[in-house]
């Protein structure tokens, strides 16, 4: 009981550490983005992004290594045994070596034709533009290699140092825009050298770090293939649902481009830059109780497995539309404070991308728990061929004239359905899973918490009809007060409610 305790303490700790990053990272980042703006110019920025997109794109493997590399580490720390759990990272440090080497070679030889031959850069600038792709690319080398060690520190749940690190990365890059700012030659090299400096920086930090504090950080050359092969085929079945993921999205936005025009695109990116601020919160949550659904699996303490899935569901549903209401009943003048004049469409896509992120949070712990076991094959292909399905429909949707709109209702069904599959999906590849419970405990409150938030707010509007600061000072109000009424009396249960009600007691008093 101690140890759950603990647990469940360290939880809420690195949540709140992964918060505190992300609030700083995106108003500093916010901030540089308009100091970078202004010091390299619109035409030296737009070199250093087309440069720096190609480069991402030889990437693309390595998020899906990344996730392998966390779910093992996790899984082996969990199990308790050092020398396994060192040669698991020797291991992986290996696999992402290989990476990093292979990425330099392509970078090297198509990369540097794509650059010369198929971009874009204005002649005067194409030297400049090939020392900032070569600086790219070695940060990018630096980055994949760094994947062993940041996976280490999240495994071991040491978010308070993710988080820091995190921090000083984000003011590290703010301080080479203002170094750019007063260097007396070719402003976008030394843009492009600072940030590969300061990579550099922060990858030694996490290493001397990772030496320091763990064990098993010590590097050596593995060969046994036993362990690099489940990394690897673990990794490929990822690779497939990452890229249907890619082709997904790009796909949608090409089809958007071409039967509507580029405002349509300009709605959807600004919607994606909504979603991918608001979504943020929940995600660091699950961050943090990611790593603590792998152990309790590896050690077979299936009990707390089943209590994470089904309380860190909750609370990430209870955030995300608590954060999301006032969006859905407030979207047109919220846009029109940040963006003055937003493109059509802008409002339905933010609504139904952010329906979508709500159920899809209540759910992804479920999705943990199938990682958690290693057997991700049938999720990885039922996800990757099911988001090239919806890229399929999105085209026959537009092609028989339907509404911009149309594909994004499609993948809010697609959500609901998946995420219901992927709950039999975790009950077929592990016995002990109560599905029933995760139904009655999690699903069913939370659905009968957003009827009844949804309900009392669109009786809020009804009431005030005019889309002005008063309505949305009193959706945000009402919207905040049902989210927490209902979390406390419909969604936990009495040993929850107990447990609050006793904490805020011991702080009152």
């Amino acid at each position: 009981m101690a140890e759950i305790i603990s647990s469940n303490k360290t939880i809420a700790k690195n949540t709140l550490f992964l918060y505190a990053r992300m609030l700083f990272n995106l108003v500093v980042s916010l901030y540089t983005s308009r100091v970078i703006l202004q010091v390299l110019g619109v035409e030296d920025l737009g070199v250093y992004q087309v440069v720096a997109g190609v480069v991402v794109l030889f990437g693309f493997l390595n998020s899906s290594l990344a996730g392998a590399t966390s779910r093992f580490l996790a899984y082996e720390l969990g199990n308790g045994d050092p020398e396994r759990l060192r040669k698991t990272f020797s291991a992986t440090l290996n696999v992402h070596i290989l990476l990093a080497v292979l990425v330099f070679v392509v970078a090297q030889t198509v990369g540097i034709w794509l650059v010369c031959n198929y971009l874009v850069i204005p002649q005067p600038r194409m030297d400049a533009a090939i020392w900032v792709y070569e600086f790219s690319i070695f940060s990018l080398m630096l980055e994949i290699i760094q994947v062993p060690y940041n996976s280490t520190i999240i495994a071991h749940e040491k978010m308070n140092v993710f988080a820091y690190v995190g921090i000083l990365d984000t003011v590290l890059k703010l301080v080479a825009c203002f170094v750019v700012y007063f260097v007396f030659f070719d402003k976008l090299i030394t843009y492009g050298f600072l940030i590969f400096f300061f990579a550099l920086l922060i990858q030694s930090i996490y290493y001397f770090y990772c030496k320091h504090h763990f064990e098993e950080c010590k590097f050596s050359f593995q060969r046994e293939w036993s362990l690099m092969k489940p990394i690897l085929v673990f990794s490929s079945w990822d690779v497939f649902a990452s890229l249907s993921f890619t082709l997904k999205n790009q796909g949608i936005n090409i089809f958007l481009n071409v039967f509507f025009g580029v405002i349509v695109n300009a709605a959807c990116g600004f919607a994606n830059t909504v979603y991918g601020a608001i979504s943020g919160f929940a995600k660091n949550f699950s961050m943090s109780v990611r790593p603590a659904i792998t152990k309790s699996f590896s050690s077979k303490d299936f009990n707390r497995f089943e209590e994470l899935i089904i309380s860190s569901g909750k609370f990430s549903f209870s955030l995300m539309l608590l954060l999301s209401t006032p969006f859905f009943f407030c979207a047109d003048y919220i846009l029109r404070l940040w963006l003055v004049t937003p493109p059509p469409y802008t409002a339905e896509f933010c609504k139904l991308q952010l329906l979508a992120c709500v159920i899809s949070v209540l759910f992804s712990p479920v999705i943990f728990g199938i990682m958690a076991t290693g057997k991700n094959k049938r999720y990885s292909l039922f996800e990757g061929c099911l988001m090239l399905l919806v890229l399929l429909v999105a085209y026959i949707l537009f092609k028989f004239g339907a509404s911009p709109v149309a594909p994004f209702v499609f993948m809010v069904i697609v959500e609901l359905a998946k995420s219901n599959y992927y709950v039999r999906l975790l009950r077929n590849d592990l016995k002990t899973f109560n599905w029933r419970r995760f139904y009655k405990e999690a699903v069913i409150p939370c659905f009968l918490m957003f009827a009844l938030v949804m309900g009392g707010c669109f009786c809020c509007m009804e009431l005030m009809p005019a889309n002005n600061l008063l309505r949305f000072i009193s959706i945000s109000t009402l919207s905040t007060a049902l989210v927490l009424i209902t979390s406390l009396f419909i969604v936990c249960t009495k040993k929850e409610r107990k447990k609050i009600m006793e904490t805020i007691k011991a702080k009152v008093v």
